[in-house]
């Protein structure tokens, strides 16, 4: 049993993963869970563990609702992940005997799943990823969207053993939800505007990038949707600037 160690997810609207993510984390004594208006079953199917701690209230971006959800956990220790993310087992044996001393914090391979395949290419292959740390040392910074653990030079970073499976896209509707919540998020603290042929054509090269640059083709017709995806997602946010600024006019 993991006992020094909390572990803290935000959800909204995750029914699809969450108890996947929850069974992945049976070894841990606590879990946070902090929803923002899930009305999808995620809240009653995070109820069903015994080791679950819920909480509910607002969503204020990603950056500034890990921040508040960490402060909930009894333990200082803190391992973050998101509701699409789960455990493989040689990574909860490691955080069940790592010697956690002061400044550390570790670090994880995740590996990133689009539609039921793990990706290599189009700029979705393994990554690392800070997850483990003291609440009391370091926190995520405050961005609404690709926040962060920040660390400084003080930080001992370890890397930990197994790896994060990240269920990050399950069918095409998620693709386009998050283009459309992430855009929103960015748009919220950005305010540089660009002309309309200027963002198109930032929209055309991501999607080059993404499926030529990154070799998007060589995942088959999932790397041509990333490709799309990515570029609707850039179409939105730097469009939604552009409409904000114009009607502030």
């Amino acid at each position: 049993m993991i006992e020094n160690i909390s572990a803290v997810i935000i959800t909204k609207n995750a029914s699809q993963t969450i108890k996947t993510t929850l069974e992945s984390l049976k070894d841990f004594k606590e879990i946070i869970v902090f929803d923002s208006g899930s009305i999808d079953g995620t809240i009653d199917i995070a109820q069903i563990f015994n080791n679950v701690v819920m909480y509910q209230g607002e969503f204020f971006g990603f950056g500034q609702t890990k921040n508040h959800a960490i402060h909930l956990a009894s333990n200082d220790w803190i391992f973050s992940l998101d509701a699409d993310e789960s455990l493989s087992k040689e990574l909860a044996l490691h955080l069940n005997d790592i010697d956690l001393q002061s400044k550390l914090v570790g670090e994880v391979q995740r590996k990133n799943f689009f539609m039921g395949k793990e990706m290599t290419t189009a700029g979705w292959g393994r990554d690392k990823i800070i997850r483990l740390f003291n609440r009391k040392e370091f926190c995520f910074s405050d961005l609404q969207v690709h926040e962060k653990v920040e660390i400084d030079s003080s930080a001992k970073k370890v890397f930990l053993n197994g790896s994060l499976i990240h269920l990050a896209i399950n069918n095409l509707s998620e693709t386009l939800e998050k283009a459309n919540l992430y855009s929103d998020l960015y748009a919220k603290e950005n305010d540089t505007s660009y002309p309309i042929m200027i963002i198109i054509i930032k929209a055309q090269y991501a999607f080059v990038r993404t499926y030529f640059l990154q070799r998007g083709f060589l995942a088959g017709w999932r790397g041509f949707v990333l490709a799309v995806s990515n570029s609707v997602g850039v179409f939105y946010k730097y469009i939604k600037i552009y409409a904000k600024q114009k009607i502030k006019k």
